[in-house]
């Protein structure tokens, strides 16, 4: 089991990096319009990205999210997130850590994290569907998880919701009865504030319900729009041979509900919380539209995998043009602030508006549209 996790690391890492795993379907920002202010009164300079996130300041609204670690390989992409993570005063998850709960050399991939990024806002990492007995092992316990947060000195745990990923895995763990109460469990005992979080399927408004009553302290909603998990194990199982479980992969590589709906979803969902937008966030415009709809940060993961594997400066370039991107949609909007933007009018159109006037949330979508900042 410990050589087969560690091995599944370093294969999504070159599956990401090699091949086209995008969803099928967009993330659909472009149906999210935010209202141009001609004379919006505010210095592109003097605008400030600072946000408030689980009691913690970050200097901008962005996360680093959980990608890797694991795998001797893949600590130099950890090494360098971190840095600019600490560099940019972001949030950062760290991959899965299961392969180091279960072979403890493999710790200091994970660790590396915190060494490089000591005031850093750090993420642990433990997958849902671990948290229950499944075919092939036994459920990662409390103690277990709070050995991962401990691990990389984590400010918060973030437990993956990756069903379809696993669904579409050669090797995945396919039972889900007792998760969530296991979740709330877990939520209860480990010590750190908890976010559920999707990995590319995106959260309704009766999950974000759910995961609330069950203790979570913020969502990532995860959307579909970006990579597709189901699409790398797509990949991963054609490479054994598994036709079968690769055809799942491929049928599911566009399920599940686009970002900027899941946004919408989950705040209504979970009144209160803070809200993650993860899934197909490409630009700073992208992630404007995001903390318009009420999300309290974004999240995105392979364009910093695909930066971290280039090096440093690629790195640094692509965040510098992301936070420019999102400052002068801010000014645009007239918000100086991110809790300006957050205020800001929204319209939505397409199928976007489509989905959300079916699911009954209409006086939303006409609320977002006529508020004033």
């Amino acid at each position: 089991m410990s050589d087969e996790v560690k091995q599944r690391k370093i294969e999504h890492v070159n599956v990401a990096l090699n091949n086209d795993v995008t969803a099928a379907q967009p993330a659909s920002w472009a149906d999210v319009r935010l209202i141009h202010r001609a004379l919006p009164e505010v210095d592109l300079d003097e605008i400030d990205t600072a946000v408030d996130f689980l009691g913690h300041r970050l200097q901008h609204p962005i996360f680093v999210s959980s990608l890797t670690g694991g795998h001797p390989d893949v600590a130099i992409i950890n090494e360098r997130l971190a840095t600019v993570a600490q560099q940019y005063g972001l949030a950062m998850g760290v991959g899965s850590q299961r392969a180091a709960l279960v072979n403890p050399a493999l710790a200091a991939t994970y660790s590396i994290v915190r060494e490089k990024a000591p005031t850093a806002f750090i993420i642990a990492n433990a997958g849902a569907p671990q948290l229950i007995e499944q075919k092939r092992h036994a459920a990662f316990t409390a103690a277990d998880v709070r050995r991962a947060v401990d691990m990389v000195r984590a400010d918060a745990l973030a437990l993956h919701l990756n069903y379809l990923q696993e669904a579409a895995q050669p090797e995945g763990d396919r039972r889900a009865k007792g998760c969530l109460a296991a979740f709330a469990q877990v939520a209860a005992e480990v010590g750190v504030p908890v976010i559920a979080k999707e990995t590319g399927a995106g959260i309704s408004f009766e999950q974000a319900r759910d995961f609330q009553r069950a203790g979570a302290s913020a969502i990532d909603v995860g959307g579909a729009g970006g990579s597709s998990m189901a699409a790398m194990e797509s990949v991963r199982a054609q490479g054994r041979g598994d036709t079968h479980t690769a055809g799942i992969g491929l049928l599911f590589r566009d399920w599940g509900i686009p970002t900027p709906i899941a946004v919408v979803e989950a705040t209504q969902g979970a009144p209160g919380l803070p809200i993650i937008s993860t899934g197909g966030v490409r630009s700073g415009l992208d992630a404007a539209r995001a903390l318009a709809l009420g999300a309290t940060l974004v999240g995105m993961g392979f364009p910093f995998l695909k930066a971290a594997s280039e090096g440093m400066d690629a790195l640094h370039e692509f965040l510098a043009r992301f936070i420019a991107e999102l400052k002068v949609a801010m000014q645009l909007t007239g918000a100086a602030t991110i809790s300006d933007l957050q205020r800001a009018p929204v319209v939505t159109g397409g199928a976007t508006r489509d989905w959300l006037d079916m699911r009954g949330f209409g006086d939303t979508l006409r609320g977002m549209a006529r508020r004033q900042m």
